[in-house]
């Protein structure tokens, strides 16, 4: 039986805490954003009763910047080189990899411990009792 996909954020929640994009465009990458928060979290978040403020608070975090990111892909607005006439640099672009450890990095920093601590035994149920 195919399992539901139960929403950890809607879009008013994500107006409020200060998204900016349209509706369609949540819809699209907050799927994406949560699947990514849930590997991050180990699928934690799934066995919680009430969802934590914190938890709205990063993914709508990482659909403002999975938004960025995407626009600034399609439109090749990602500048990799820059010179003024007297000097001349280049540098690599962020990858996806980059990117995703960027976000990873941003749910450690952000969520509690109780979600991303990465022991492999780790019950969440049972901490939280």
């Amino acid at each position: 039986m195919q399992e539901l996909f139960n929403s950890y954020l809607t879009y008013q929640d994500y107006r409020e805490l200060g998204g900016q994009l349209d509706e369609n465009t949540f819809k699209h990458l907050e799927r994406k954003a949560q699947r990514y928060l849930d590997s991050i979290t180990f699928d934690r978040i799934k066995s919680l009763t009430t969802i934590p403020d914190e938890v709205r608070e990063v993914l709508t975090e990482f659909i403002n910047r999975m938004d960025i990111y995407n626009n600034q892909r399609q439109n090749g607005d990602i500048v990799t080189q820059y010179s003024n006439g007297v000097e001349q640099f280049s540098y690599k672009t962020q990858d996806e990899s980059g990117f995703k450890k960027e976000l990873a990095q941003l749910a450690v920093d952000w969520l509690p411990a109780y979600l991303t601590n990465r022991l492999v035994c780790f019950d969440v149920e049972r901490y939280l009792q």
